[in-house]
């Protein structure tokens, strides 16, 4: 390929992009009596449309490089926030019921009784557990017992 040629594809790429946004144009929107919403450059047929101006966003600005800070500098650190006491509280009562949910199913699992899930997501049982995927089970709820009940 000619170098003249690549030259003129990249001039017309790089017009494209910086003269983009120059052809922002008119975007026509309307629902039909069904109730269908439709996107048109054209005027809907007949009643009011909402008209919505498309534009490209600018290109961000380059990123300049940061030059690391020499080794002899000292690097201030940020200051640390103290946690919001409502987030905290949130958090709390979320381990907790996670926790006596956690608990719960770990009862069942321990029982001799049949355990039937629901794999689909349906809201219906669909396969009752086999003693491998009980033991599973059993070992993934007193990992979250574990991680979510304080112990004091």
């Amino acid at each position: 390929m000619p170098a003249s040629f690549r030259l003129a594809i990249g001039a017309a790429c790089l017009a494209v992009l910086v003269l983009s946004p120059a052809f922002a144009q008119q975007v026509y929107s309307w629902k039909d009596a069904k109730g269908v919403t439709h996107y048109s450059d054209a005027p809907p047929p007949k009643g009011t449309a909402k008209t919505r101006t498309v534009t490209v966003p600018p290109a961000p600005p380059p990123v300049a490089r940061v030059q690391p800070a020499p080794a002899s500098t000292a690097v201030a650190r940020p200051a640390v926030q103290a946690p919001d006491p409502a987030l905290v509280q949130a958090l709390a009562q979320q381990r907790a019921v996670q926790c006596k949910q956690a608990q719960d199913n770990l009862k069942v699992l321990q029982a001799n009784a049949m355990v039937a899930v629901d794999k689909d997501g349906d809201g219906k049982n669909d396969v009752v557990l086999d003693t491998k995927e009980r033991e599973a089970q059993t070992a993934t709820m007193q990992a979250a017992i574990q991680a979510n009940c304080v112990t004091n």
